[in-house]
């Protein structure tokens, strides 16, 4: 079953999986001592019930005790939305009520213990302060440790999700890139509108990017210009959004013009070591394997000073989840888990160059999810 309400506030695949999703919080609660998990408007709350939505003023709350039940504590403005949320168990507050005290009564009705409790951690502090203020006595704690390992695993559903927000993205891309030199005089800022105006006619949201030109394009989380894009330099984009829920995350770095011989060399040299990342992606390794691979080659050919940032990044509902690809991070690559592979070299006053795919963890294969090329693209 699938329900849709007003700008995919509420998406209920089937109630089944929110209901395993919730039952492996619980069991994970049962495991670390937690009495009860809350969440309110966030990736979480998404992921255990399809509600997505951004979070406001007014407390709304998930409340799942370790035993039991779930139980949605929200403002009555919202019961037109919850109603249709995987979870039987509904109260509503008033413009008025003190949702507090609203809350810790119908925790004290339901007879659900609060010695322990772990928030979801974009709980805002308006709202987290005063839940520790009326529960006193107990004892608050992050919620990560029992959602990120279960969100880091994908179910085939997530991953098709994920991997037609590639193949948008893919064609977003190519739409803007056919338009070849025609892009020669405009600015940084016009490709960026230009580019989430495709996003937008493929029904993706959540659209931001990067767009680089020449220079600019040494800076890994540089912030969009009007930079105006010429030949003889390149042009770094980084972009992403989301499709039903689940994001794509995208670099290619082209050049305008005839590069120069460093500027090939350098290209070259970052697509070999995502070619060798992307071999040590694969079940068995460790996320520290796939960034030393990337980071092998860069260092070998003397430009390892230059590679400033990890391999990748998990990704699903958030655009950055789970663990990283880096060194030090010795987390098995499992089936079912989805990030980035970007290695980059940046080069001070002169250009930066990053190529950035996603890979899907199959049993016994590794799926790359984008297929825009990835050779290098000079445009005349």
């Amino acid at each position: 079953m699938n329900i849709f309400i007003k700008n995919d506030i509420i998406n209920i695949m089937n109630k089944q999986i929110y209901a395993d999703r919730m039952e492996k919080i619980q069991k994970a609660m049962m495991k670390e001592g937690i009495d009860v998990y809350m969440a309110g408007p966030s990736a979480n709350l998404y992921y255990l019930t399809g509600y997505d939505v951004d979070p406001d003023e007014r407390m709304f709350l998930l409340v799942l005790p370790k035993n039991g039940e779930p139980l949605i504590v929200a403002n009555l403005l919202y019961k037109g939305q919850a109603i249709a949320l995987p979870v039987k168990k509904q109260v509503y507050w008033r413009d008025g009520d003190d949702p507090f005290v609203f809350l810790k009564s119908n925790i004290s009705m339901l007879n659900i213990k609060m010695n322990t409790a772990a928030l979801e951690p974009h709980i805002p502090s308006f709202i987290s302060l005063p839940l520790q203020e009326v529960f006193n006595e107990t004892r608050f704690l992050l919620g990560d440790s029992l959602t990120a390992p279960i969100r880091q695993v994908k179910d085939d559903n997530e991953i098709d999700l994920i991997r037609t927000a590639c193949q948008k993205s893919d064609a977003a891309l190519s739409t803007l890139i056919q338009r070849g030199s025609s892009w020669l005089g405009k600015t940084e800022i016009d490709f960026y509108k230009e580019l989430s105006a495709e996003f937008s006619k493929n029904d993706m949201t959540s659209f931001g990017a990067s767009v680089q030109v020449g220079e600019n394009a040494y800076i890994p989380h540089y912030i969009t210009g009007t930079a105006q894009i010429k030949k003889g330099a390149c042009l770094l984009v980084d972009f992403w959004g989301r499709n039903n829920g689940y994001f794509t995350d995208c670099t290619r770095t082209f050049h305008f013009g005839e590069p120069s011989e460093e500027f090939k060399k350098v290209y070259a040299i970052v697509l070999e070591a995502h070619y060798a990342a992307c071999e040590k992606a694969r079940a068995g390794n460790t996320l520290e394997d796939v960034d030393i691979a990337a980071r092998s080659i860069i260092k070998k050919y003397g430009y390892g000073d230059n590679f400033t940032h990890r391999t990748g990044h998990g990704i699903g509902i958030d655009i950055h989840e789970g663990d990283s690809v880096n060194t030090g991070v010795n987390v098995p690559i499992t089936p079912g888990m989805v990030f980035s592979v970007e290695p980059g070299i940046y080069l001070n006053g002169r250009f930066g160059v990053r190529i950035e795919n996603l890979v899907a963890i199959r049993e016994n294969s590794t799926e790359v999810l984008h297929k825009f090329p990835m050779e290098l693209q000079v445009i005349e």
